[in-house]
């Protein structure tokens, strides 16, 4: 069920980036802020600090998952991310209130996997709503 609901935030960001909305490619600005959220919990899960890293998700997922369900659902489905060494950042797009961020995540044993990350404005901060994975055969 976790997958699912994640699933289904990816494919909302999606329909965002890529659909009728004003979304567009983020100013260098806004790709610094994005992608320091995204860093941060990566660097919050590398320390161990489930708590910490759960203060980025968005208030949605923190409704739907209390911490010791989130640090479950990332441990088990998401090694990668739970235990990465390095983030690479690819296209990253917003509209102002919604924004889609393409990862390239490096886990322990040097392997990778592509993730999209959908983020969300909370009040003038910006929190972690989903995250899909990419399929490697999928264009991003």
């Amino acid at each position: 069920m976790p997958r699912l609901l994640l699933l289904l935030f990816g494919v909302l960001a999606a329909q965002v980036a890529f659909g009728e909305g004003a979304s567009k490619p983020s100013t260098d600005a806004m790709k610094q802020t994005l992608h320091a959220v995204i860093k941060s919990q990566l660097e919050a899960f590398r320390r161990g600090d489930f708590a910490a890293a759960y203060a980025f998700a968005a208030p949605g997922i923190r409704e739907k998952f209390l911490l010791a369900a989130f640090t479950e659902m990332v441990s088990k489905s998401y090694p990668e991310i739970a235990a990465s060494t390095e983030a690479v950042f690819g296209l990253t797009l917003d509209d102002g209130a919604r924004a889609v961020v393409n990862v390239r995540v490096v886990g322990k044993d040097k392997a990778s996997r592509r993730y999209q990350y959908s983020l969300e404005r909370a009040g003038d901060d910006w929190r972690i709503s989903g995250v899909v994975p990419i399929e490697e055969n999928e264009a991003i």
